[in-house]
């Protein structure tokens, strides 16, 4: 397929087509590993894939001098992921999913995590079969780095593609250094985040387009094509999926093959399938992991369902490119769009303009992130627009409006990039700090996991990120109020991890609330004051965990479960049907229990245990000057 970038030199053949390549192979284990199939054979064939490529480039064509012009992608890719080394950071949180998912897809555990109240994991599956290539290929379980830098290559060469269509290289070029350079791309471009192949995608999408609904000959093999790569991008990231609609619409409302629309909508559902089949084979509706976002669409067009809109956008895209810039993108592409209104304009009405619609408009949430596909399209509209003026110079030495408003896009264009870089660059300590920071607290957290057994489950507020880390079923607190409880009821949890530098919820750091779970001790992190602890279930106290939440007696000065706080001078008295089992003298009048899980776990301090089990008095009275805790357990307690 021509439109493919199966055209033109090596390099230009290579450069076009390895999205595709990239794409094909994630979507291919992905829908292997969803179905349930064993995912080597299309690990093996996504190498093979390449291999073919290599070889249908190599049969007919050779390399040039101006091939080296793809270079500058992975080079300046490179130095950019140097100057801001941020994206090098322990994966985690979004990238944790994908990375779930991808060791679930090679048979080494078959749980998935609670998302947004759904019980499985819905995010999109391409990236996770991607991935799953690479850990399969590795033997890792957490870490990759070959994926993260062919996406964000892939993308790179899709914008440079799109912005020298017609024109030189340079145009190429300074769009993708602005992309590459924008401060969000930076961050998440060269990571597992769906950033880098959604923008590569939806570019890819455009530029195809342009070829496949302008020819004047019906070529059922590009129409192919376009449905494949439209289905694609929808996989990648689900609110692409209207390419599936707006592009029929499209060829519809130019009058041109409406006899392709079949053509289309055949390869587009058809890369759809294996994820709607595994959804109505394992969730019972073949739309379950589509839902969350398109309930989400909903409920922002009926109901305000958060305060996102089109003055938040607008600040976020100032913020990547800033407001000057953002409004010569916004020019520059209408004036490239007038130069071939009846071609153009439809291409951009249905790929670009949904996108920007949906994630400025639209959509209650949002992040930055979200508009680098729509933004980058502006953006090679624009550099394909500039260099087009800036070309026409060597026939015409007369300088017009459109000459010299191409000459300032870009001095601003240069100036961003170099901005950025800059900033980049003094940041750079800093972003190296904050890696570190959270390879330290993550360390802290595996420190503690190697006391867990082989078939636990456990409760964590970094549920996925630690599950990939561990390899075992890690779930989240639920919302509650009592969290612990309630969730080791949910999922029958063995174990629970709690506190830590970097905690979720604010109730980890509340003692009172943790020493009345129904949780035992077991480790903790090698943190002094602020550390992450390690506890087990107690079945027991959690069969008495609500009676004992409702006790009620006059001496408390604070109450959690089956835990007391008595204050100095007051009587003590065991609570009628339960006993005392346990005593701690915390030496401070004003305690909320910390001394006591300093003493539990080791960690110093002035605490000391008074008594447990049996040999605790039922009444007593408490010393002036100092506070205790007070554990009881139902009487007929062994």
């Amino acid at each position: 397929m021509r439109t493919l970038g199966i055209s033109g030199t090596a390099g230009e053949r290579l450069a076009k087509s390895w999205l595709a390549v990239v794409l094909l192979s994630g979507w291919l284990v992905a829908s292997f590993g969803e179905l349930g199939w064993d995912v080597w054979p299309p690990i093996i064939a996504s190498m093979g894939l390449i291999l073919i490529l290599v070889t249908i480039i190599l049969k007919d064509s050779f390399f040039s001098k101006r091939d080296l012009r793809w270079l500058f992608v992975p080079a300046f890719a490179v130095i950019l992921g140097w100057i801001d080394p941020l994206w090098s950071s322990p994966m985690q949180w979004d990238q944790a999913d994908h990375l779930q998912t991808a060791n679930r897809y090679l048979g080494r555990w078959s749980w998935e995590p609670f998302h947004q109240d759904m019980d499985f994991s819905f995010r999109p599956k391409i990236m996770s079969g991607l991935l799953a290539i690479e850990i399969g290929l590795t033997g890792s379980r957490y870490e990759v780095n070959f994926v993260p830098i062919a996406c964000l290559v892939a993308c790179g060469w899709q914008i440079q593609a799109l912005a020298e269509r017609g024109n030189g290289a340079l145009g190429g070029v300074t769009a993708a250094a602005v992309v590459l350079a924008l401060p969000t791309m930076l961050l998440f471009g060269r990571t597992a985040y769906l950033e880098a192949l959604a923008t590569g995608g939806l570019v890819m999408a455009f530029r195809i387009a342009l070829d496949v609904l302008n020819d004047d000959v019906l070529n059922r093999a590009d129409y192919i094509g376009l449905g494949i790569v439209a289905s694609l991008v929808g996989a990648v990231k689900y609110p692409y999926l209207y390419l599936g609609i707006s592009l029929p619409i499209c060829i519809w409302a130019m009058h041109r093959h409406r006899n392709a629309i079949p053509v289309f909508l055949g390869s587009w559902i058809l890369f759809q399938l294996p994820f709607l089949v595994s959804d109505m084979i394992d969730h019972g509706s073949p739309f379950a992991s589509f839902e969350p976002q398109a309930l989400g669409v909903v409920n922002s067009m009926t109901d305000e369902v958060g305060n996102y809109g089109l003055a938040m956008a607008i600040n976020d895209i100032s913020a990547e490119v800033g407001f000057t810039l953002m409004v010569c993108f916004l020019t520059a592409s209408w004036l490239w769009i007038r130069q071939d209104t009846l071609r153009r304009f439809p291409v951009m009405a249905s790929i670009a303009l949904p996108s920007m619609v949906i994630f400025t408009v639209v959509l209650d949430f949002g992040y930055p992130r979200y508009h680098l596909p729509w933004l980058s399209v502006l953006i090679c509209l624009t550099c394909n627009w500039a260099f087009q003026n800036l070309e026409s110079l060597a026939d015409k030495a007369t300088i017009n409006t459109e000459i010299a408003g191409s000459f300032l896009v870009m001095l601003l264009l240069s100036h961003h990039v170099t901005s950025v870089a800059v900033d980049s660059l003094e940041n750079r300590e800093n972003g190296l700090s904050v890696i570190q920071y959270r390879e330290r607290y993550l360390d802290e957290f595996v420190e503690i996991g190697n006391h867990l057994p082989s078939d636990a489950i456990v409760l964590a507020g970094f549920d996925i990120t630690l599950g990939v880390r561990y390899g075992v079923p890690t779930y989240r607190f639920g919302p509650s109020d009592d969290p612990i409880h309630d969730s080791i009821e949910v999922v029958d949890a063995t174990h629970v991890i709690i506190g830590g530098v970097a905690s979720r919820f604010e109730w980890e750091s509340e003692p009172l609330y943790i020493l009345g779970a129904p949780i035992d001790p077991i480790a903790s992190s090698s943190r002094e004051v602020v550390y992450a602890s390690l506890w087990s279930t107690n079945n027991t106290r959690g069969n008495y965990h609500r009676a004992a939440s409702m006790l009620h007696v006059d001496w408390s000065s604070g109450h959690e479960g089956d835990v007391f706080l008595a204050s100095g001078g007051v009587n003590v008295s065991a609570p009628d049907d339960w006993s005392i089992i346990e005593i701690i003298d915390l030496k401070d009048q004003s305690s909320n229990g910390k001394e006591a899980m300093d003493m539990i776990f080791g960690k110093g301090g002035n605490a000391s245990l008074i008594c447990d089990g049996k040999s605790c008095m039922q009444e007593f009275l408490v010393p002036e000057g100092t506070r205790y805790l007070v554990k009881v357990g139902l009487f007929d307690e062994d």
